[in-house]
């Protein structure tokens, strides 16, 4: 019998709902509210990488400006702010050089210190 007479609540503001046995809020407001918050707990690591992620294209499109490859050394990605921890993808070369890809830039490592940057078109790789 008390299971007709619970009192249900808002899950985000702690109003006494009134309707519909399978509500959780009280107002569009109260559902946005909440499914905000978890949302932004829930995808704030995903946000934080797709931010390394599109630096790291982005200094990499700027040493190529003009250019669709150019040899450059480590220390200067490193001086610019690039982490090589994050990639989007790598492709192996018919050669089986492995290309390092951040989207659509690149970089295949020469030597300990130097790095080939490339830029990949769709109509061919690299």
């Amino acid at each position: 019998m008390d299971f007709y007479f619970h009192q249900r609540i808002c899950q985000e503001c702690g109003v006494q709902l009134k309707g519909r046995r399978d509500q959780k809020f009280c107002s569009d407001y109260c559902r946005n509210q909440f499914n905000n918050r978890n949302y932004a707990q829930k995808f704030a690591l995903q946000r934080q990488i797709n931010r390394i992620l599109l630096n790291n294209q982005r200094i990499l499109a700027q040493l190529l400006l003009n250019e669709k490859k150019r040899n450059v050394l480590e220390l200067e990605l490193h001086k610019r702010g690039y982490n090589f921890e994050f990639h989007t993808h790598q492709k192996i070369a018919k050669n089986g050089q492995v290309y390092i890809f951040c989207y659509d830039f690149g970089y295949l490592r020469i030597s300990d210190q130097q790095l080939f940057i490339v830029q990949r078109n769709n109509a061919s790789f690299p």
